[in-house]
């Protein structure tokens, strides 16, 4: 696995599991992707229903957020493939991997998550991401 490579599937599992806080008036602790959705629903309102009202703030708030910890999960991910760059390539391949699916272990079997719009204050990455 080359170096490029390692970063990508860190920098994928990261947006996917890793939690960061949600400021604002929604509190919570969700993974990156769940910025991204929200952002999403919300460029989608205001592309529908128009831009008026609460509705430019917290579509500013989600793209901040969104920007933020992207660049943050990019960050750490770069961190970790520069440390393994010593690492012969299969070696490289099953510490990436090893540790993704250690994370998802950890994603699914507790509840690292705390969702302000869902039914549970906690859930584990299936709760957060349905």
């Amino acid at each position: 696995m080359s170096d490029r490579a390692a970063r990508r599937w860190v920098f994928a599992a990261l947006v996917l599991m890793l939690p960061f806080p949600i400021l604002g008036p929604f509190g919570g602790f969700v993974p990156a992707v769940r910025h991204l959705i929200l952002l999403a629903a919300t460029g989608a309102v205001a592309l529908s229903e128009g831009a008026a009202g609460p509705v430019p703030g917290i579509l500013t708030l989600f793209a901040i957020h969104a920007a933020v910890t992207l660049a943050v999960c990019w960050g750490l991910a770069w961190v970790a493939s520069r440390g393994l760059v010593a690492l012969a390539p299969g070696t490289r391949r099953g510490v990436v991997f090893g540790a993704i699916a250690l994370m998802l272990v950890l994603a699914l079997a507790f509840e690292p998550y705390e969702t302000s719009f869902g039914r549970s204050p906690t859930a584990s990455l299936l709760g957060v991401l349905s």
